[in-house]
């Protein structure tokens, strides 16, 4: 490796009238290592992160089922008052979701989520309009998230009803 190299700034350039300032190169232990013949190429290593996040997606897939199935359960009852733990089901799930493709999967859980802040910041509760989004979520995970013509319209119809919890 190369010795540090100093570099002096005369008075009046870029530093401030009147002033001489000093720039040294530091050569940190990253950059040496950087230096160092060998490796990997940025290809070869994005190869690998991608191959290692592919073997965790089914552990996540699961969760990701588990949460629509959680979403079930509290939605499934009368639902007089808001649910917090529906917000965060969702967000975790989508925590999870972001890291694979899971096409329409994601735009519906989103949606849930700012269904969710909609309704709770204008004090409106619509347990329906929850209830259509949870329902939304299972049948896309029953498409295998896949973007289909009838996800198509599913996200459609969420879109409308989180429009109208907007307006309301």
């Amino acid at each position: 490796m190369k010795a540090p190299v100093k570099t002096t700034i005369s008075s009046g350039t870029a530093v401030g009238e009147g002033e001489g300032a000093t720039a040294v190169k530091v050569v940190s232990s990253l950059s040496k290592k950087m230096a160092e013949p060998g490796g990997l190429t940025v290809a070869a290593i994005e190869r690998r992160s991608h191959e290692r996040l592919l073997s965790h997606k089914h552990d996540a897939m699961q969760s990701v089922e588990r949460a629509v199935s959680e979403l079930e359960q509290r939605t499934a009852g009368a639902l007089a008052e808001p649910d917090p733990e529906l917000y965060r089901i969702t967000s975790q799930m989508l925590d999870l979701a972001g890291f694979f493709d899971t096409g329409p999967l994601y735009d519906a859980g989103y949606s849930l989520c700012d269904l969710l802040d909609v309704m709770q910041s204008k004090g409106r509760w619509s347990p329906d309009a929850v209830r259509v989004h949870v329902r939304a979520l299972r049948m896309i995970l029953g498409d295998n998230f896949q973007m289909t013509p009838h996800s198509t319209s599913l996200l459609e119809g969420l879109r409308a009803v989180l429009e109208h919890a907007r307006k309301a």
